[in-house]
């Protein structure tokens, strides 16, 4: 039976990453505590920020305030987009590496042992790479093609797909190839090229140690992080003075993720709250044809979106186990 999991904050909270809810209280108290570097200067980032907005603990109204700073162009807005939203989101890549290296994703090894089987897919809306690891340390995914994009120099045909619809903290847009300065030309891909690079410490962060992406640049890469960020306005591209870039690429994810949703005997929906911010999630799940077997393991938010789910003329209910560790512990009791 070809199962599809769809993973949200809820299953990743046992390995130690934060619900959205609490992420920005957790994130600028962590920058709190570090200097950072010149070009991603962590605390005064906070405490400017604090300056401005006093209250920084929702992420959401966090990043749609800068963001609003940004496209009215007042006077200084250019510190926000230049140093306030570049330092937050390398921060977040931080911390969340540091969260990864303390090894916690129990559940999620449990998951990739025992549970998941060559076919499924794996769909999630978390940045972490814990889960990333642990499939890789059961043979169940390769980093060649197994989120959904070619990575030259790695091997395919991976038994599982990965796709990780709003990014990776693992991965890297790279900036005209990595060029550092001088006069370049445009790559074939765009401003971003047309996949995400990987550094060396993020290859070692899902078991690739000692390899190299070939695409990433040997003496370091200008680089910024694609993620989609928690806002209300989700942009699935770049907008640049050259036009939106890395549009298909999502696209293709996308794409990707519908069809393997569409494909599938059964869905475990685990930990993810489906809530009309996440507008193109919901669409994914409620909008386009399904005809799976749709089971809801997403604690408190259970009954509701099983109702969500069924008024939209799916086949839902609720698991029988609500919550991410106690639903695989009992996914192991029915081998």
């Amino acid at each position: 039976m070809i199962t599809t999991y769809v993973l949200g904050a809820g299953a990743s909270f046992h390995a130690g990453f934060p619900f959205v809810k609490d992420m920005g209280r957790a994130l600028t108290e962590w920058m709190l505590a570090r200097e950072g570097y010149p070009s991603f200067p962590f605390r005064a980032t906070v405490e400017g920020l604090q300056a401005e907005f006093t209250d920084l603990s929702n992420i959401e109204t966090l990043l749609d305030n800068i963001d609003n700073r940004i496209r009215g162009q007042a006077a200084g807005y250019s510190v926000f987009a230049d140093v306030y939203k570049p330092a937050l989101v390398q921060a977040l890549r931080e911390w969340f590496a540091e969260i990864h290296q303390q090894e916690q994703a129990t559940a999620y090894r449990m998951l990739a042992k025992k549970v998941i089987r060559p076919g499924d897919c794996v769909i999630t809306f978390n940045y972490d790479v814990s889960l990333d690891r642990e499939l890789k340390r059961a043979s169940l995914w390769t980093l060649g093609d197994g989120y959904g994009f070619r990575v030259d120099g790695f091997e395919t045909n991976s038994p599982v797909k990965l796709l990780k619809l709003h990014g990776s903290v693992g991965w890297l847009a790279g900036i005209f190839n990595g060029a550092m300065s001088g006069v370049f030309a445009v790559p074939s891909g765009g401003v971003f090229g047309g996949r995400p690079i990987f550094s060396g410490a993020d290859l070692s962060a899902v078991g690739y140690r000692g390899q190299a992406d070939p695409l990433f640049p040997k003496g370091g890469a200008a680089a910024i992080s694609p993620l989609i960020l928690p806002t209300s306005q989700k942009k699935f591209y770049f907008d640049t003075n050259l036009g939106n870039m890395w549009e298909p690429f999502w696209d293709s994810l996308w794409s990707a993720a519908e069809k393997a949703l569409g494909q599938s005997e059964r869905i475990a929906i685990c930990g993810y709250g489906l809530f009309p911010i996440d507008e193109r999630g919901c669409s994914l799940l409620l909008n386009r044809k399904l005809s799976a077997e749709i089971e809801v393991c997403c604690g408190s938010d259970t009954e509701r979106i099983v109702q969500q789910l069924q008024s939209n003329g799916r086949n839902a209910r609720p698991a029988g186990e609500q919550f991410f560790e106690p639903w695989v512990e009992s996914k192991l009791l029915c081998q």
